[in-house]
């Protein structure tokens, strides 16, 4: 496997925790970090002995001819295992992508692993700055009692925002957040240029105004974002915890037709399961690149066995061509007519596009991204 052309989408859908058996006592594990600088060495320091037991100078990892760097180490199954990164002491550990100090790396081990990690800069390396066009504001370890966990929140906001103190804006919420505004955070260097898609359609009069919620992911992204796994509390928090932390700080329009959200692959499916079971708090879901295949194709056999009254969202679903594309492609091909067939019948209701050539990155979800955000906020 070519790791330094690995995509975080792709590792998500298979799972960045690769279980391919536990019928053994113990499992192989195989840390992988790309770096943002190079760097000559790094070391790991942990909670096992095989990870030197926290201390930072023993346990180096090893250079690949890809300019990564990787380790191997053996545990026992159900072991809890944490970690952090330095360069050989703790004055050089790693810090994340907001220039942070952040929490113990920790996986419960259920099998054979492969765990990618991406490290932005370190603690003697000083600060850096962001990349980001427009006014954003950040929520640090933001906290979600649903899923017991933390993630970082960034909001990006309009350009009217600091000058207009009595106008509300519908919102955008979408998953992934690091890798929407900000390409110092996202996968690989390379975001959706939210920030710079946005500022253009509202300068051109093609969409109204809008707030954008980004939602970091977590090292639990694959469950999360599927239904059949964690999807439910996800949604719990996103609709009991995020939603109305967002409304009370920032000026939002808070109904269901002025709230989207808006994902891609994994990000795809938990946006199609927010609007479809949660209408009443989001009334259009954008789905790029869906991976609906995930789960024995849940989703489609959902709506081919549903029964209930007609849904008035809104749905944007696309694909493009190439790699990982093609492979998701016979699932969408299958959803398609079962949404003709419920009731979304024209473009207002569901716009379906194909990116000929495109592939399942960021890049080229950021070459498309303006059509549902027309389809949803177009004036």
């Amino acid at each position: 496997m070519n790791f330094q052309r690995l995509n975080q989408q792709i590792v998500s859908i298979f799972s960045i925790l690769l279980t391919v058996g536990c019928a053994g006592k113990t499992a192989e594990i195989k840390l992988i970090v790309e770096t943002q600088t190079a760097v000559e060495r790094i070391t790991v320091a942990g909670n096992l002995p095989q990870l030197g037991n926290w201390n930072p100078e023993l346990i180096l990892m090893e250079p690949t001819d890809d300019g990564h760097f990787e380790l191997f180490f053996s545990t026992a199954l159900n072991d809890t295992v944490e970690y952090k990164f330095t360069r050989g002491g703790w004055a050089t550990e790693a810090l994340d992508s907001a220039g942070n100090i952040p929490p113990n790396h920790r996986h419960i081990i259920i099998g054979d692993t492969i765990i990618y990690h991406r490290i932005f800069t370190w603690k003697d390396s000083g600060g850096r700055k962001s990349g980001i066009t427009g006014s954003v504001g950040y929520h640090r370890d933001f906290y979600s009692p649903e899923l017991n966990n933390r993630r970082d929140i960034i909001v990006w906001l309009p350009p009217s925002y600091s000058t207009d103190s009595l106008a509300r804006y519908p919102v955008l919420y979408m998953h992934d957040g690091q890798n929407i505004i900000d390409p110092f955070t996202s996968f690989a260097g390379q975001d959706w240029r939210m920030d710079e898609v946005a500022t253009e359609l509202i300068e051109l009069g093609k969409i109204e105004e809008i707030i954008i919620v980004g939602i970091n992911n977590t090292e639990n992204r694959t469950a999360e974002y599927s239904p059949l796994h964690l999807g439910e509390q996800y949604s719990s928090f996103m609709i009991n915890t995020l939603k109305p932390f967002i409304d009370s700080t920032y000026r939002t329009m808070q109904k269901p037709e002025h709230t989207a959200v808006i994902g891609s692959s994994m990000g795809g499916i938990i946006s199609f399961h927010l609007a479809w079971e949660y209408p009443q708090t989001f009334s259009m879901a954008g789905c790029l690149s869906p991976a609906f295949l995930i789960d024995d194709n849940e989703i489609i056999n959902r709506i081919r066995n549903y029964s209930g009254p007609e849904k008035t969202i809104k749905l944007y679903i696309d694909n493009g061509t190439i790699g990982l594309e093609q492979r998701l492609q016979p699932a969408i091909d299958e959803l398609v007519p079962l949404l003709n067939q419920t009731g979304f019948m024209n473009e207002h209701h569901l716009l379906y596009y194909i990116a000929d050539g495109a592939e399942h990155t960021e890049t080229a979800w950021a070459k498309r991204v303006h059509l549902p955000l027309i389809l949803f906020f177009g004036h």
